[in-house]
């Protein structure tokens, strides 16, 4: 992450500065991304860089966690819904929500695809929390909410690799069959 110095430049200018990093993360790719181009690109000097981030992992540790959290704005929080209709509603609200995001910025993209974890744990235990609560999941245990998770990375990685390929009405079949497919039975350690 980012050194002590950087946080203490004014939030536009963090924001100039990772953005000049996506843009060549996005051009270049993982591999090429280079601290002294995107100091050059961003007016700086390379020692700056060096100032606010201890290197290229660092850096691209930053633009990643800047990243993720411009999709985190774009969700917002799950809100618990009242029904199953209008928590599918939700679901596809949101998914319209990160489809215009990276729409609007396609730069994100190959950022997103090279992110581990996805940094959205909270949003995903509160959407599978409600999809319990709503009496949408058979089974909940562990196992469902790890491949809930799951699916939604599997999902947010296939339409990051090749935009428009995966339907919401696709992901939504398959949450519903994963949910739904675990018989309740007796937990042999109680």
């Amino acid at each position: 992450m980012p050194l002590p110095r950087f946080h203490r430049l004014p939030a536009t200018e963090q924001e100039r500065i990772l953005a000049v990093a996506t843009r060549q993360f996005s051009v270049r790719g993982l591999a090429d991304l280079s601290v002294h181009e995107v100091a050059d690109e961003a007016g700086l000097s390379r020692s700056a860089m060096y100032n606010y981030f201890d290197g290229r992992g660092d850096l691209v540790d930053a633009v990643r966690a800047a990243a993720l959290r411009r999709v985190a704005a774009a969700l917002g929080a799950w809100v618990a819904q009242p029904d199953p209709a209008a928590f599918w509603a939700a679901f596809r609200a949101g998914t319209q929500q990160l489809s215009a995001l990276l729409a609007e910025a396609p730069e994100l993209r190959p950022v997103l695809a090279t992110a581990t974890g996805g940094g959205l744990d909270e949003w995903v235990d509160a959407f599978f929390g409600n999809a319990v609560t709503l009496g949408l999941v058979s089974a909940p245990h562990r196992l469902t909410r790890v491949a809930t998770g799951a699916i939604l990375a599997a999902t947010d990685a296939a339409e990051l690799a090749e935009p428009g390929s995966v339907s919401t009405a696709d992901v939504e079949a398959l949450l519903r069959a994963v949910w739904c497919a675990f018989p309740q039975v007796d937990d042999p350690a109680d």
